[in-house]
């Protein structure tokens, strides 16, 4: 009986001894989680940190949505390898250009991803709005901002008139709003449309504004390019890309009225494929009145 008793004792004793040890190491626990959570030792996800524009993009609690706008147009664009591919490679023909460009007009050069998200540098691109060229003026807003568009001659083709024009809008819009999270969106929605949008929503900032479907991904858009193409090996093997397209070397050449282009390119040793090739702003076979600068592949 006394041996009986003993064992007894002894079990009772080891299961108070594993209790008593399961609870303080429970303790022990909690009171690690706790200073975790107080201290960040035990981070649970990585908060984003990205600019657009030397504007940092708001990814906290109260912008939670922002992370998957992001990831969104991040995984769309991987989607199209393809379009990424022919970006990268006719880089080299546009992004020095319009980043010389961008600078010399004090803009942020972020502003080039722009371009990529309205034509992915295509400079014949025409949408279903008819708005055109590698900044995807639409008519009227051209003409207005000095651009000819006719049967002749459009301007929103011709590269440096067209990216000047695109750095006037966009001045002046950050003169307007004062960020230039708003200023691209003004791009995409228009200046009237964003100021609407903010008047009746009360909010001054493009991250806290209830938007129609285009302009809310719109500014994700241009942050997506850039986020790719700064870390293209993270998302994409260009080792079998190829190779990116170079600048050819031209010349210019002042022309006046000319009635039959192809006739004129032919008398001179030039072919009219290059004459439109390399000026898809001239949109006929002739030049109206005036004084009209080609370029043709130099001889």
């Amino acid at each position: 009986m006394a041996k009986i008793g003993f064992q007894k004792l002894k079990k009772n004793l080891t299961l108070k001894s594993f209790f008593l040890v399961f609870i303080f190491s429970f303790g022990v626990l909690g009171i690690g989680l706790l200073a975790g959570n107080v201290f960040g030792w035990f981070s649970t996800s990585p908060q984003l940190e990205k600019t657009l524009a030397g504007e940092k993009v708001p990814f906290d609690k109260t912008h939670q949505f922002n992370i998957e706008r992001f990831d969104r147009e991040v995984a769309v664009n991987q989607m199209n390898e393809a379009q990424m591919k022919i970006i990268w490679k006719r880089a080299p023909l546009f992004k020095p250009f319009i980043d010389k460009k961008l600078e010399a007009a004090g803009l942020p050069k972020d502003l080039y991803y722009l371009a990529l998200a309205e034509s992915a540098l295509r400079e014949t691109a025409v949408s279903s709005a008819n708005a055109a060229g590698i900044w995807q003026f639409i008519p009227s807003t051209a003409k207005g901002y000095g651009l000819r568009v006719d049967d002749l001659i459009d301007e929103r083709f011709h590269l440096e008139k067209s990216t000047n024009a695109a750095i006037e809008y966009l001045k002046k819009s950050y003169e307007k709003f004062g960020n230039w999270g708003l200023a691209m969106a003004a791009y995409n929605r228009g200046s009237n449309g964003i100021s609407s949008d903010m008047a009746y929503q009360y909010q001054n900032n493009y991250y806290d504004l209830y938007l129609n479907n285009e302009t809310y991904r719109y500014v994700f858009r241009i942050l997506a390019m850039k986020e790719i193409f700064e870390n293209l090996n993270q998302y994409f093997d260009i080792s079998k890309w190829g190779s990116q397209y170079q600048l050819p070397e031209t010349q210019k050449i002042t022309l006046g009225k000319t009635d039959n282009l192809a006739a004129w390119a032919v008398a001179n040793g030039y072919t009219y494929l290059e004459v439109r090739n390399l000026n898809p702003w001239i949109r006929a076979n002739k030049l109206p009145e005036g004084s009209w600068t080609i370029e043709v592949y130099k001889r």
